[in-house]
């Protein structure tokens, strides 16, 4: 019975290993071909600023569409991904009255003295 169970797991590692060897790896890449297809700078899809690496929904959303010659907005990515918002819209709308300016910013010279001290001893993030 030991035997048995050995071979069994001795050939399933070895179907695995086989599996890994022979199964062709392929790489993701931003490509700048696609900027320029869209023209959009990679930052639109990508995570990262620099583009490559992760996509954010907008090129999640891209890919999913068979890479169109543009890019969906935010909210047309989140619907093609599926993602549906339950949303008041008139909560983040702009008011249409100006906003009152504001005034100036003013520090004590007594609390001048204490913030400039803080930032020479903060140890940074």
């Amino acid at each position: 019975m030991k035997k048995t169970i050995c071979t069994l797991l001795t050939l399933i590692a070895g179907l695995a290993i086989l599996l890994a060897v022979l199964h062709p790896v392929t790489t993701a890449s931003a490509l700048p071909e696609y900027s320029a297809q869209t023209g959009e700078p990679c930052a639109t899809c990508h995570i990262s600023p620099s583009g490559g690496g992760s996509r954010g929904p907008r090129g999640q959303a891209w890919v999913a569409s068979s890479k169109p010659g543009t890019v969906p907005d935010l909210i047309q990515s989140l619907d093609i991904l599926g993602v549906h918002l339950d949303v008041d819209e008139s909560q983040f709308k702009a008011s249409p009255d100006p906003l009152p300016e504001a005034p100036p910013l003013s520090v004590e010279p007594v609390e001048l003295e204490a913030l400039q001290r803080w930032l020479q001893e903060y140890p940074g993030n």
